[in-house]
């Protein structure tokens, strides 16, 4: 959403909606980048470690969506 705005731009969500939102916004929207690279490499080592277990026989694989009871 931010990405592409310049200076003026900015100026302008300052001006209409205050320092410290835009700050906020900004922000969150540099965290929300991160939450989801964070999750995406979360479940990347999970299925690695899936996959290894079962190659070497440790645990059986479990269907996606499905605990254990």
């Amino acid at each position: 959403m931010l990405e592409g705005t310049n200076v003026v731009g900015w100026f302008n969500l300052v001006s209409n909606i205050g320092f410290p939102t835009v700050v906020a916004l900004y922000l969150l929207f540099q965290f929300e980048k991160r939450l989801v690279n964070l999750e995406n490499s979360i479940n990347e080592i999970g299925e690695y470690l899936e996959e290894r277990n079962e190659k070497h026989g440790f645990i059986r694989k479990r269907s996606k969506g499905k605990e254990k009871q």
